[in-house]
């Protein structure tokens, strides 16, 4: 029988915390998309016309937004998920997921069946996965559903885009433009609330979005156009093209790191990978919370935060599914960090 993550005890489980305390409980807006996950525990992947049993399933939500939004909320913050979920009973058990975790969901496609379907097979001898998704022709909004999910960056001490549902984020991300700022341009929860990029790959259009972007926490497949394999390449793109700072992941290695004056790199805790699906979410979602109540993005606040999301990535690779690791009662591991 699948089974779905229990958020009944939050509260209890966010108590041990590996992310530098905050006053109060930040505010998180997560703009992109949202899928249905089947994810089973497979001991190899079937054959030509042959057919296996799973040792597990797990159903839950996903998506880089949405699990980036579960870590977020884990972590003691407050996350409101804009995305396209629709009507129908997977939306429903999308939604009902995202319910039980304290998620509050703006739909961009209410009363419409939209939501995509995702089936993953994981290999627990390795962590590693296979994914068939089925979220290449993601419906826009519908005429007014922007709106509305504008005046929600009001409330919102940071914002998470990952290149999903593109035009609502540059149309809420332009609101923010025009938003107040302190001395000097610092993006602060106060006045204009930072704006981190999970860029897993590039879509289309993308070019139209780092200019609004601050921090951009890119995988290593990202690729833009004309840009080769290395991520020095990668980093300095993306600095050029709007984001002050840039860092690009490589599952459990390095993550290095740039601004226009320094680099360096994070160091990831070394850890027994059972499942490696959504870790890059659950980082990106841990890199929001740490840098939500920052008064000033300063690079050595973002060194840190990103050292902070390592630990708690490499937590969640630990276990089977991405919600059994919300429960797990031990500490994270330590993270070592080294610049230039």
């Amino acid at each position: 029988m699948a089974k779905q993550a229990d958020g009944t005890k939050q509260a209890d489980r966010a108590k041990a915390r590996p992310v530098g305390a905050v006053a109060g409980q930040p505010a998180g807006l997560f703009v992109g998309l949202t899928t249905l996950d089947m994810i089973y525990l497979v001991r190899r992947p079937p054959g030509p016309d042959e057919k296996i049993v799973a040792d597990d399933l797990v159903v839950a939500a996903g998506g880089p937004a949405t699990g980036a939004a579960v870590a977020f909320a884990h972590l003691g913050g407050r996350a409101t998920l804009v995305s396209a979920v629709g009507s129908g009973p997977l939306a429903a058990a999308a939604r009902a997921d995202l319910a039980t975790l304290g998620i509050h969901h703006h739909d961009l496609r209410p009363g419409v069946p939209v939501l995509p379907v995702s089936a993953i097979m994981v290999n627990p001898a390795s962590g590693e996965r296979a994914v068939v998704s089925a979220h290449g022709a993601l419906p826009g909004a519908v005429p007014g559903a922007a709106d509305a999910a504008r005046a929600l960056l009001a409330g919102a001490d940071v914002v998470l885009v990952d290149g999903h549902q593109l035009d609502v984020a540059v149309d809420i991300l332009g609101t923010r433009r025009s938003r107040p700022t302190e001395a000097g341009g610092a993006a602060t929860s106060a006045g204009r609330p930072p704006v981190v990029f999970d860029g897993g790959s590039w879509k289309p259009r993308t070019e139209r979005l780092l200019p609004h972007v601050d921090v951009a926490l890119c995988g290593s497949a990202f690729r833009p156009p004309g840009v080769g394999v290395d991520p020095g390449e990668v980093l300095r793109y993306l600095l050029a093209h709007g984001p002050s700072f840039a860092a690009v992941t490589h599952g459990p290695g390095p993550v290095r790191w740039a601004t226009a004056r320094a680099g360096g790199e994070v160091l990831p805790p070394a850890v027994r990978a059972v499942d490696t699906l959504g870790a890059g979410d659950v980082f990106h979602g841990a890199f929001a919370w740490s840098i939500a109540a920052l008064p000033r993005l300063t690079t050595a606040g973002l060194v840190d935060a990103l050292a902070a999301a390592s630990r708690v990535a490499a937590r969640s690779v630990t276990s089977f599914g991405t919600r059994s690791w919300l429960t797990a009662q031990d500490e994270a591991p330590p993270s070592e960090t080294s610049g230039s």
